[in-house]
């Protein structure tokens, strides 16, 4: 049963509701709707009326706004996840101009060393947090807006999308199905329809390549701001989804993809529900199946133990009469040895002297010191090397170090190629340091054989 994920959008009169399910790769709207919070009755039975009774497995989500919150785009020379955390705060601090004691930091990786940061106040998660009961109704996704609402979308062509949030307008510009810019804009009397399309012309122009197809979220294509901005030269599009058979209202289209947005996040996706947010009690929600799966492995293992006990009883019984059997004809084999160790490791010990004895005639693999030579003649003296690994065997050797650029990885490697000694020689790594300073690079070579042919 896949887990289902129903997005809340508090309110004070009346709340709005989606319900998804589905994985990383596809999501489906189960069914959208509105309802009166009642203050008398759980959340948890309230849901159960309006949509289904909560499921073991069943996660809520909600969003925040990102009107209060430090966002930076950032770009690293590299793209492990684990640098990347690890990076991240450091750099968010020199950016940002304030202290992060009343802020939690959180990332996301979209795209090779480009990381979204956003450091988030604290106060208002926590707020959210105590509205819910972590064991009835589990809050598994805080996404924060608009970037849950372009997260839940497909972006099969690049654009910018427009959204109400409470009294904010926000402004995204989406490239490859991502948020590299962001403008909020207060909803005020003073902010006209032609404000709004001016702002949005501007953000559409700030990248590389003019975006002129906008994405309405929640907005028909009636109103006035959408006239506005097809006079201002935008191909809208109204974002439409639906359940499975019916559309979803245009006031609810958000929810709605808050919902597809938890669906489909993952841990390098930003929700604030992780880091020291995280939800940490998942295993209660399976308290009471476990105790009872606990106790009926427990009946299961009594009698499997009592069979199994048998079992091994005569299989002991059976082992001892193999090993005086070993032992015994190990005697006659080796007369008068005494066995220090059970009869099949004191054989292995004796195979391996005989092998080690056998590799004291040499191989046809060419010997170390002639390997060593041919490696020191072939590396141009002029280059800036620094060897740290050297290890040889009787098939090759691998070399590991650092050089000055990539050019002079390629040059070591031509060199290296040409000896006659050398079967074959290729990278297995090469990669700049962080700093820049130098390229750590990895080489294995197979030798030739110089005898035996």
């Amino acid at each position: 049963m896949r887990r289902r994920h129903i997005a809340l959008k508090p309110a004070s009169e009346q709340w709005s509701f989606a319900v998804a399910s589905g994985d990383s790769t596809e999501a489906t709207l189960l069914k959208t709707g509105t309802f009166v919070r009642d203050p008398e009755q759980s959340l948890t039975d309230q849901l159960g009326e309006v949509f289904e009774p909560l499921q073991m497995t069943d996660r809520l989500a909600c969003a925040l706004p990102a009107q209060d919150s430090l966002l930076r785009w950032l770009e690293f020379p590299f793209s492990e996840p684990r640098k990347i955390a690890a990076a991240v705060l450091p750099e968010i601090t020199c950016q940002i101009p304030e202290n992060l004691d009343s802020r939690t930091v959180f990332h996301e990786i979209q795209g090779t060393g480009k990381v979204l940061t956003a450091a988030v106040l604290n106060e208002p998660i926590e707020d959210l947090l105590s509205q819910f009961d972590d064991n009835r109704e589990p809050l598994g996704y805080i996404g924060l807006s608009p970037f849950c609402y372009a997260s839940g979308l497909e972006w099969p062509v690049d654009g910018l999308l427009l959204c109400f949030d409470e009294n904010k307008i926000s402004l995204a510009r989406i490239t490859k199905g991502a948020v590299t810019d962001l403008r909020i804009l207060p909803r005020t009397s003073d902010m006209t329809d032609n404000d709004v399309a001016l702002q949005a012309l501007m953000l559409s122009r700030c990248g590389d390549t003019p975006l002129l197809r906008i994405r309405l979220l929640g907005i028909t294509s009636d109103s006035p701001l959408a006239t506005s901005l097809e006079q201002a030269g935008f191909e809208l599009e109204p974002v439409q989804l639906s359940t499975e058979n019916l559309q979803v209202p245009d006031e609810l289209t958000s929810v709605a993809c808050l919902a597809l947005a938890a669906v489909k996040a993952n841990s390098s996706n930003l929700n604030l529900r992780s880091g020291p947010y995280k939800l940490k009690n998942d295993w209660q929600a399976l308290k009471r199946r476990a105790w009872l799966a606990s106790g009926l492995l427990l009946l299961s293992l009594l009698i499997v133990s009592s069979s199994g006990y048998l079992q091994y009883q005569q299989r002991t019984t059976e082992l001892k009469k193999i090993q005086l059997q070993m032992a015994s004809r190990y005697q006659k084999q080796f007369p008068g040895e005494k066995l220090r160790v059970p009869a099949p490791l004191q054989l292995q010990s004796k195979l391996k002297a005989l092998q080690k004895k056998v590799a004291q005639f040499g191989t046809d693999a060419p010997g170390a010191l002639q390997v060593l030579l041919a490696v020191s003649k072939k590396i141009d003296a002029g280059l800036k090397l620094d060897i740290r690994e050297y290890v040889q065997n009787d098939e090759g050797l691998r070399l590991s170090g650092s050089t000055e650029s990539f050019d002079a990885v390629s040059r070591i490697l031509a060199s290296l190629q040409q000896e006659i000694l050398f079967k074959e020689v290729r990278i297995l790594d090469s990669k700049q340091a962080i700093d820049g300073s130098r390229v750590d690079f990895q080489l294995q070579i197979q030798l030739s054989k110089t005898k035996g042919e």
